[in-house]
Order: structure tokens, then C-alpha cells, then sequence
């Protein structure tokens, strides 16, 4: 794959090439997916939405840092909402794991559904991120919180694919869209990965990842 047909699987995996992407994105976003389960801080009871699960590999790490939680994905890709509900179907069956395809935008859950929303590496994705801040914050109780982990616009910008599609963000950015979307910025997390090879090949980058917590107030 080109650095066009990478970023457009990233977006939205599709097929043979969207399985292996997949597959890819389990081992690129370790990193990212560590820090945010850390920063989440479940606590029992918690209901937790995720937004872009992927191929539902980290949701058993969620139930590793807090047993009594009830975590419900939404992902817009067909493809990967069939590979999670393949890897997760035990807590799909025993009702600790819903997952759902759709798209952040336009959300299918009640008001004030969810302790806590997350997600990972998916903002740059949201044509309308105003849009989908709101559906979040409607679907959130009051004092929930939106934890929201991106990677800094000027380390994202030594990925070829990031050319393609992706809106790139700094803190002051994403900071800035939560604020102007009803949220009170709690607390800003960074950390810098080690060296490594992107997803499709290339020159080693080092890649800053951010986390932001967003309280609805």
C-alpha cells in the first residue's frame, strides 16, 4: 500500500488490507493504548464508551485494571466492529461489552449514558469535530469525564500517511476544541515513544503522545 491507501485504512479499515491494519495498529498504538488505560483511572461501576476500538484487542486490558466496569465501542468500520466482536464474544455474551458501528457525529446512546468516554488516535479522523465533541458531551453524566490521546501534529508530520485525510493537532489545538465544545481541561498528560519504524516503512520517528482529560461541567 501507498501512503494513500494507508491512511484511508487507518480511517476506516476495509477487507484483506484492513485486517492487516488492523493487526498493525495493535502493535503502533501500545504505547498510546498504555498510557490511556493508566490515565482513564477506572473505578468500579464505571460505564465506559470508547470511540474507534479497532479489532477490540485492548478491551480485555480494560477489564484487567477495573473487573467492574461495562464498556460499550462504537467504530465506523464494518470490518472492524465483525474482528471485535470475533476476539470479545464471551463479554459480548455474559453483557459486560457492547459494541456498536456508527460514527461518533451521530451517536445512538441516550443522554447522560456514560462515566467516561475515550478515544485513541481517532480525532483526526472527525470531519466535524465540533460536531462529534457535542455527542459526546450529551452522552457523558455531568462530571464525567472525556479522555481524548492523539499524537502531536509536529510528530505526526514524519508520517507520510498523515499527509492524507488527517486534521493534525497540538496540545494547544486539542485543548482549544474541547474548551470550545463545553469541557473544562482537568488535566494534560505527554510522553515521548521510543524510536521506531511507521506503519508502511520509512525513516524512524519518534512520536510525542498526548492525553487530555475533559470534564463536563
Amino acid at each position: 500500500m501507498n501512503a494513500a491507501d494507508v491512511a484511508r485504512q487507518l480511517r476506516e479499515p476495509a477487507g484483506e488490507d484492513g485486517v492487516k491494519v488492523g493487526l498493525a495498529m495493535n502493535k503502533s498504538n501500545a504505547a498510546l493504548y498504555n498510557m490511556v488505560l493508566d490515565f482513564l483511572g477506572l473505578k468500579p461501576g464505571d460505564k465506559v464508551l470508547e470511540i474507534g476500538f479497532g479489532n477490540g484487542y485492548f478491551i480485555p486490558a480494560l477489564f484487567e485494571k477495573e473487573a467492574a466496569i461495562r464498556y460499550t465501542g462504537l467504530d465506523m468500520s464494518d470490518l472492524m466492529v465483525e474482528e471485535a466482536t470475533r476476539a470479545n464474544d464471551a463479554r459480548i455474551v455474559d453483557g459486560t461489552v457492547e459494541l456498536h458501528l456508527g460514527k461518533a457525529e451521530a451517536m445512538p446512546f441516550a443522554d447522560g449514558s456514560f462515566t467516561k468516554v475515550f478515544a485513541a488516535n481517532v480525532l483526526y479522523f472527525w470531519d466535524e469535530p465540533s460536531v462529534a465533541l457535542r455527542a459526546i458531551y450529551r452522552v457523558l453524566e455531568t462530571g464525567g469525564e472525556l479522555i481524548l490521546a492523539i499524537r502531536s501534529a509536529e510528530s505526526m508530520m514524519q508520517l507520510p500517511f498523515s499527509a492524507h485525510g488527517f486534521t493534525l493537532y497540538s496540545v494547544e489545538d486539542a485543548e482549544a476544541l474541547l474548551q470550545e465544545n463545553g469541557f473544562a481541561i482537568a488535566e494534560v498528560i505527554t510522553a515521548t515513544e521510543e524510536a521506531k519504524i511507521p506503519q508502511g516503512g520509512g525513516a524512524t520517528v519518534q512520536l510525542e503522545n498526548i492525553c487530555l482529560r475533559g470534564i463536563k461541567i
